[in-house]
């Protein structure tokens, strides 16, 4: 049947037929990355992933992939900025958080000055 066909309707066809694959692929991922974000349990794990997907877009998808993995697995439960931080180390992939400074004074954060004062 397919030798029947003229070969642009073909190559339309196939054209068709790839983009509907790279529909499906495309909201696969989303459908992985939704998952892993909503397993985070904490603002430095969602700081790193959102750092790594800035730096290295190549291997994020490998990156929300793995990390799938090992929670479909129930190799790890939650996400937390530790884990994802070795994590991101082990892969070869050399991303840092941002250095915070935060004074707490009570218990309650406080600015420098207000630390400072007694």
């Amino acid at each position: 049947m397919a030798e029947e066909l003229p070969e642009s309707i073909r190559a339309k066809m196939i054209k068709k037929i790839m983009k509907n694959l790279a529909k499906k692929e495309e909201s696969k991922s989303i459908k992985l990355e939704d998952y892993v974000l909503s397993r985070l349990s904490d603002e430095r794990a969602r700081e790193l992933l959102e750092k790594t997907k800035s730096l290295y877009p190549q291997a994020y998808p490998y990156v929300i992939a793995l990390f799938y993995k090992l929670l479909e697995k129930r190799v790890v439960k939650e996400l937390d900025g530790y884990t994802v931080y070795t994590v991101l180390q082990r892969l070869g992939i050399p991303v840092k958080p941002d250095l915070r400074i935060r004074f707490v004074k009570h218990g309650k954060e406080v600015d420098f000055k207000e630390y400072v004062s007694g």
